[in-house]
């Protein structure tokens, strides 16, 4: 079972962990997430996934930096985190990165579904936000949603890939 939180500076070290399971070489680094959770709750929500197992427990079990699984003789661990910049009327979904082992089981799709309703909540109108063009699953979720693409920047990651931004408005409920 999947349970979805608040991050929390103690999740630090797990989030970088997990950025540089998804990302690779575009993988944000400690001061950047520091920076998302520093921006909490003003202009920022980060939230965390959770698989809480069968008896449901909270908190974390292992390691810090654990994102592999839980750790022996507990039953919680991190399966993905995302992050939303709100100003005024524009939300900009910063990431989602779910687990690799974790992917295509709702966990992008629930984190993002957070994510727009925390953004209704503040008051924006509409969502945007960047996704490699390769990224196929990524923009299936995406447009399953309603977003649309509304631009391209030509290599933006590293000069091998483009990003298509992707915009959904109106936020409605």
């Amino acid at each position: 079972m999947i349970s979805i939180r608040p991050a929390r500076t103690a999740d630090l070290v797990t989030l970088r962990a997990l950025e540089t399971a998804c990302f690779g070489r575009d993988a944000w680094g400690e001061q950047a997430l520091e920076g998302e959770l520093a921006g909490v709750p003003d202009t920022r929500c980060v939230l965390v996934a959770e698989d809480t197992g069968a008896s449901g427990s909270a908190g974390p079990s292992g390691p810090p930096g654990e994102i592999s699984g839980a750790a022996a003789g507990g039953d919680t661990a991190v399966a993905g985190y995302a992050s939303l910049l709100a100003v005024a009327a524009t939300a900009d979904v910063q990431r989602i990165a779910v687990r690799p082992d974790r992917r295509r089981e709702g966990i992008g799709r629930a984190l993002l579904d957070a994510l727009l309703a925390e953004a209704r909540e503040r008051g924006c109108a509409e969502a945007l936000l960047e996704v490699r063009h390769d990224n196929a699953a990524a923009l299936a979720m995406y447009e399953a949603t309603g977003f649309e693409q509304i631009a391209r920047r030509r290599g933006y990651y590293h000069g091998v890939a483009d990003a298509l931004v992707l915009r959904l408005a109106p936020l409605g409920e």
